[in-house]
């Protein structure tokens, strides 16, 4: 089913969590207390790298702040996180690490990607897989509303994920599908039938694009996949007629801002193309992307921001709340719009 349209956080309650900027604690302390969504994270690279460790048994050397390229970060999960996601064991306490800190700093509502691979990884059945999901997911039930998105990797052939791709959809749990990894790889035309699949079934369509590639790759995700979501797409900031498309079409771009600046792909906070997107109209999400390695939520990325010069109105125009049914059950009066919640999802 299509997701309804998110919300974003008051600029009265923005305004008064973040009264004092200088006072990082306290703000993120503040920030904790209101709804928010995760958009854009992958959920086994969400949870802290202690989960990590804590399955392996060893401790992992702490990635760098900022990675040369993208072929340096796909190594660093190759050699040091990849291992511990080789039994359905690890991955259940993988995946549940990165939904208990979601919940823990505030998140009531998370898209987060599941790979195709999994099953061929760990030697399992995709239904081995699906049910680690659903009994997760219902875990967390009553603090956290977890969509789970139904991750395709373009570095791997795309007949070898198909027989999984169809068992994901029948499995009925799954939300959204995601197109990511390295934008220079695969050919977005073999994966236009998972996107024509995924579309029948009513599922949310995202695709990584204008993170690591410029604005063509942009169009042509939007021409070829038709998605409804861009991951990353803070290339388009390269391209005024192209702004002025997502503008227009509504087209929302879930950003990842410690992400992009740990690839190189962006400065820092004060220059990141976030400010140019917001500015241009564009519908813009916050996601944490993969946390553990990038080790910045939701909290601290509001925070940073505005510490970056960003305005709490501007703050405020981003698409960081749950989704608008979930209001009734987060107790959110309209349109005072008082983020008090006094009772589960």
């Amino acid at each position: 089913m299509k997701r309804a349209p998110l919300t974003t956080i008051p600029e009265a309650e923005l305004a008064s969590a973040l009264a004092k900027t200088n006072d990082r604690a306290a703000a993120l302390a503040a920030l904790g207390r209101l709804p928010k969504a995760d958009l854009h994270c992958h959920a086994l690279l969400n949870c802290p790298l202690s989960s990590y460790e804590s399955v392996l048994g060893y401790k992992l050397p702490a990635p760098p702040p900022r990675f040369r390229d993208f072929g340096e970060f796909g190594g660093y999960l190759a050699t040091n996180l990849l291992p511990a996601t080789r039994t359905l064991a690890g991955m259940r306490a993988l995946l549940r690490g990165g939904l208990e800190r979601m919940a823990g700093e505030g998140v009531v509502y998370t898209e987060a990607s599941i790979d195709l691979l999994m099953p061929l990884h760990i030697n399992v059945p995709p239904q081995a897989v699906v049910d680690v999901i659903a009994e997760e997911r219902d875990r967390v039930a009553d603090r956290l509303v977890f969509a789970p998105e139904i991750g395709i990797n373009r570095r791997v052939d795309p007949d070898k994920l198909w027989s999984n791709f169809q068992a994901y959809l029948d499995s009925g749990i799954f939300r959204a599908v995601d197109l990511y990894d390295d934008e220079r790889a695969g050919d977005l035309r073999e994966f236009r039938r998972f996107f024509l699949s995924a579309e029948e079934q009513g599922l949310l369509l995202k695709a990584h694009a204008g993170e690591t590639c410029g604005p063509d790759k942009i169009r042509e995700t939007l021409d070829i996949l038709g998605v409804d979501v861009l991951q990353h797409g803070i290339a388009a900031v390269q391209d005024r007629t192209l702004l002025d498309l997502l503008a227009k079409q509504g087209t929302q771009l879930n950003v990842g801002v410690a992400s992009n600046i740990a690839l190189g792909v962006a400065g820092g906070y004060e220059n990141h193309p976030i400010h140019a997107l917001l500015a241009a109209g564009v519908t813009v999400a916050l996601g944490t992307d993969d946390f553990t390695v990038f080790g910045i939520g939701l909290c601290e990325e509001l925070w940073l921001l505005r510490r970056a010069g960003m305005s709490v109105a501007e703050l405020a125009k981003l698409r960081n709340g749950p989704p608008r049914q979930l209001l009734p059950l987060l107790a959110v009066n309209e349109p005072a719009c008082t983020w008090s919640r006094t009772r589960p999802i």
